[in-house]
């Protein structure tokens, strides 16, 4: 029997004893970590040398400011699949994500099993939202795991995800083509794929729907 082939990872982490941490719980799944970077300059040219299906990238692993790592790689590398690890994980780490069109964030202290089923969601092409296991009062201070409700249970795209969130904000379809670089058409594709899923049959339901998962 031909054996699955194992997704291949590269953290970059600048805590030594975490990444090591980390590559022996992908090491124990269906993942290859390929190689762990400590810093900036030597992940964004080792990139295209180690052409990783998905990077998990620390949030501070950062020369100037928090987060230029992951623009940069997305500017460079528009297409690289990225899982962001982050010590917080509040709505201003979700709108980083959205607007930078990371796949996914889960807090450092996630679970493995939530770990493993983020990177799945991301490369089956999902957005991967942190599951809500803490207390009430932590999940309103925290809204995006939230979110878990349309991201993991409905299967929502990172793209779906963009336009909910630019629906919610005010925009029409015309204007969220503008910004994601797309046709009008093609955005009304989108909409229509989401009310589907999200079982409604008006973009009015709909924005009342992700307003709602938002508060």
């Amino acid at each position: 029997m031909e054996q699955l082939k194992k997704a291949t990872i590269i953290i970059a982490d600048a805590d030594v004893a975490f990444a090591d941490s980390l590559e022996r719980i992908l090491n124990q799944g269906n993942f290859h970590v390929l190689d762990k970077i400590p810093n900036k300059k030597k992940l964004v040219t080792s990139l295209p040398e180690l052409n990783a299906d998905i990077i998990i990238v620390d949030y501070n692993l950062s020369a100037i400011v928090e987060g230029d790592l992951v623009i940069e790689i997305r500017r460079k590398y528009p297409q690289q699949k990225l899982l962001l690890l982050t010590y917080y994980a509040n709505l201003d780490v979700f709108e980083f994500c959205m607007e930078h069109s990371v796949n996914g964030f889960q807090p450092k202290d996630c679970s493995t099993q939530e770990l493993y089923e983020s990177l799945d969601t991301i490369l089956k092409g999902g957005f991967a939202l942190p599951m809500p296991h803490k207390s009430e009062a932590e999940v309103n201070a925290e809204k995006p795991p939230l979110l878990n409700a349309m991201g993991r249970k409905l299967k929502i795209t990172l793209r779906e995800m963009q336009i909910i969130k630019y629906l919610i904000d005010g925009h029409t379809n015309k204007e969220i083509a503008s910004i994601l670089y797309r046709s009008e058409p093609d955005i009304d594709n989108y909409c229509t794929s989401i009310l589907e899923k999200v079982g409604v049959s008006q973009v009015s339901q709909l924005i009342a729907f992700g307003a709602n998962t938002l508060i």
